[in-house]
């Protein structure tokens, strides 16, 4: 496998990122996601952005509003739609596709012809998924399939866009994600308003939570993807981000006592298969 390390340290962020569901059910139970959406990006956004004191200048601010809308504020947006709307784990099966999309925008942005392994790792992927969050007697609503797949796209185009547009030498990578974190988050404060209304009462443990969330699954987290971005073609990092769904089950195993069955146990070593796959030699 090549470029161990970089894969190995960019997979650390969707497991960060799988482990915000245990984290938001135990310390911030409030049922306001798009609120806990809001706050997981701007407070360590703006708090990064006074830290370094590099602000982005001239095309570089209308392309970090672009890639922060992407990667932050649209997709966080789309997720929590989905997340309301659908049962048990149909949005993590939905969001599974987001390699698909990303290999056609890859083609089209960054000329890089799809093979047949990568088509091969998507089926994998999708099938591994499948097998560990579906539930038989899940109600499909069509809006939540809609912002589930619109999340995808969205996520999959900032992936791109930001290998393609190459942030300057001059950023270095933490700076380059205070921007995207500042300005994604800035598009989330009207929604909060107008959507969840005033800002909730918090107690010590939600303060808690937040900062667990802003520290160490947003900004460490984003920081290791943009990473991983940077080193690694956008197709094998979305191959990565499986390990997210499949960090939040076994926490839930782990954590809360969920059980497993056959097909559960399954899923993960095809997921766990597909993520090796993707990453080998002859799939660019």
């Amino acid at each position: 496998m090549e470029n161990l390390k970089d894969t190995l340290l960019t997979m650390l962020a969707p497991i960060l990122w799988g482990s915000t569901y245990i984290i938001t059910s135990m310390l911030i139970p409030i049922n306001r996601p798009i609120f806990v959406a809001l706050m997981r990006g701007l407070p360590i956004g703006l708090i990064l952005l006074l830290y370094y004191r590099q602000f982005p200048k001239g095309i570089w601010l209308l392309k970090s509003i672009v890639l922060g809308t992407l990667n932050i504020g649209g997709f966080f947006l789309f997720l929590f739609i989905a997340a309301y709307r659908l049962p048990g784990g149909i949005a993590s099966i939905l969001g599974s596709v987001q390699p698909i999309f990303t290999i056609f925008f890859s083609w089209i942005f960054l000329k890089e012809k799809p093979s047949k392994n990568s088509f091969i790792a998507v089926l994998m992927t999708i099938t591994g998924v499948s097998l560990l969050l579906l539930k038989q007697d899940a109600t499909i609503d069509p809006i939540g399939v809609i912002a589930a797949l619109t999340g995808s796209i969205v996520m999959a185009l900032g992936v791109v866009l930001t290998k393609y547009w190459q942030k300057p030498r001059e950023i270095n990578n933490m700076t380059f994600t205070a921007w995207q974190l500042f300005f994604g988050s800035l598009i989330l404060i009207p929604i909060t308003f107008l959507v969840e209304g005033r800002i909730p009462q918090l107690n010590s443990t939600n303060v808690l939570g937040l900062i667990i969330l802003g520290i160490f699954n947003t900004a460490l987290g984003y920081y290791l993807w943009f990473r991983g971005i940077s080193k690694l073609t956008p197709t094998k990092v979305s191959f990565l981000g499986p390990v997210n769904p499949l960090t939040a089950f076994l926490l839930g195993f782990i954590f809360l006592k969920q059980t497993i069955n056959f097909s559960q146990l399954l899923g993960v070593i095809i997921i766990i298969f597909s993520v090796y796959f993707s990453q080998k030699k002859s799939f660019t």
